[in-house]
This record gives structure tokens, C-alpha cells and sequence, in this order.
């Protein structure tokens, strides 16, 4: 095993690495140190991305911008590939900024527990997913509401004049339908049709496989179209050749939006 190198030969490596990002000897082999002697006494061997997450718990302004020009758009790009919706990446990237680079009461940006023990570029992104999946569940807890116009089906000549006539009821049995269904199916009907989040990227929050969600939406799906319908009998006083277009035409609008989303 080759011996370490002198520190002098360590720091010039690292700042060689990051033109422009001038970050006190002292200042980095102390931080040098201090990772290794958390992680074992060994020396890491990504010297050079420990300069930059150094460099950028001090808010040196060379070393943020190297920052966002490398790592955030890795990061955005890895959410993106697991079929995020636009916004929740953003929140999730705007959550990794505040997480990583500002500084806390009881000590240094975040950023400066990265080790050098793997690439940053794949400690960023890890931290990433972890945000995202916490924003994803934060959505999953917000109220029922949102859900009822993605689960109204679109008009049609056949269904317009009952809508026009029973929308409020409509609604009502939705609502209702939702209220009684367990949390977490409310959860997965939610994420699917409101957050345009995929069923892998939802069975990944509740870690389960992509075949054990695509059941359990499934299951979710059926029991919303069942109460519905018993919810929309129980309101509506109209002929029972009325109630059945009625109900067909909701329910299978209930299918096709989550049929589609299943896919």
C-alpha cells in the first residue's frame, strides 16, 4: 500500500481541482482531518470534491457556483429519470439548497458532513431522492379535496345533462367515498392522479415492489367506485334507469383516470 501523501502535495491536488475556489490551507487540512477521523482515520480518496464541500460550508462564492453548475443538475436530472412531476423536483432541489448550504444555529452547512468516502456528485443525489420522497409524503398527508376534479369524468353528450343536474351530488358521494377510504389508499389515489407521481416512485415511499402498488391502487380504486355508487344511490332520488346511466358514466370515468394512470 502506498503511503499517504504530504499534506502540502494533498491541499494543492484538491485546489488544482476547482480554479477559482481559494480556500485556506488550514482551513482544509483541518476539515481533512476531522472527516477521517470520523470515518476510521484513513484518508478518503475524493480529496478533491472534500475541497469543494468544504469550500462551500465556508460560502465561498466560487465554490456555490461550482456547485450548482454540477451537482444540482445531476441531481434534477437523476429525479427527473424516476418520473417526478416538475414540481416536486424543483421543491426537492430548492429543500436540498437550504439542507446542504445554509448554515445551521448549532453548526456548519450539512454539506460539510460529506466525507470523501464516494463522489459528491453521488452524495448530493442520494440526498436528493430523500428529499423528494419527503416532499412526496407531505403531499400525501394534505387534504382529500384536491382529489375530487381529477376523479370527475370529463363530459360527454350522454352524461352532461345528469352532471349539470347532480354535480353537487356528484361531489358529495366522492367526497364521501373518499373520507371512508383507509388513509394510506387516499394516499395512493393522491400521489397517482393529483401529483402525477409514478406507481415504482410510490411504491418506493411505502417500500413495496412496483406489482404489490399496482394492486394496492387497484384495490383502492374499487372501493372508491363502490362506495361512490352506494353513496350516489343513497342520495339521489331519481328512477333507477337514471340512477344506472347516472353511475355508469361516473364510474367508468373513475376507471379510465386510473386505468391511465396505471399504465
Amino acid at each position: 500500500m502506498e503511503p499517504p501523501a504530504p499534506p502540502d502535495a494533498v491541499y494543492l491536488q484538491a485546489r488544482a481541482a476547482w480554479p477559482g475556489v481559494v480556500l485556506a490551507r488550514e482551513d482544509f487540512l483541518a476539515h481533512l482531518a476531522a472527516r477521517a477521523a470520523s470515518s476510521g482515520g484513513a484518508q478518503a480518496p475524493h480529496v478533491e470534491d472534500l475541497y469543494l464541500a468544504c469550500a462551500c460550508a465556508k460560502g465561498l462564492p466560487p465554490a456555490l457556483a461550482h456547485f450548482e453548475r454540477l451537482h444540482l443538475p445531476a441531481a434534477r436530472h437523476a429525479l427527473a429519470r424516476r418520473g417526478l412531476s416538475p414540481d416536486v423536483v424543483d421543491e426537492a432541489l430548492q429543500r436540498l439548497r437550504e439542507r446542504l448550504l445554509l448554515a445551521r444555529p448549532d453548526g456548519p452547512p450539512r454539506v460539510a458532513e460529506y466525507d470523501g468516502r464516494g463522489p459528491l456528485e453521488a452524495w448530493v443525489r442520494t440526498v436528493a431522492l430523500r428529499l423528494a420522497m419527503t416532499e412526496l409524503r407531505e403531499r400525501a398527508m394534505r387534504p382529500a379535496e384536491a382529489l375530487i376534479p381529477a376523479l370527475m369524468p370529463p363530459d360527454d353528450a350522454s352524461f352532461a345533462a345528469l352532471k349539470h343536474r347532480h354535480h353537487a351530488d356528484i361531489e358529495a358521494s366522492i367526497a364521501a367515498a373518499l373520507a371512508s377510504l383507509e388513509p394510506r389508499q387516499r394516499t395512493f389515489l393522491r400521489l397517482h392522479l393529483v401529483e402525477n407521481v409514478g406507481v415504482e416512485d410510490i411504491g418506493k415511499v411505502h417500500g413495496v415492489s412496483r406489482a404489490t402498488m399496482t394492486r394496492w391502487l387497484k384495490a383502492a380504486r374499487d372501493t372508491l367506485a363502490e362506495r361512490t355508487h352506494a353513496e350516489l344511490r343513497r342520495r339521489l332520488n331519481v328512477g333507477e334507469s337514471e340512477l344506472h346511466s347516472l353511475a355508469h358514466s361516473l364510474l367508468s370515468g373513475l376507471d379510465l383516470s386510473v386505468r391511465h394512470l396505471l399504465r
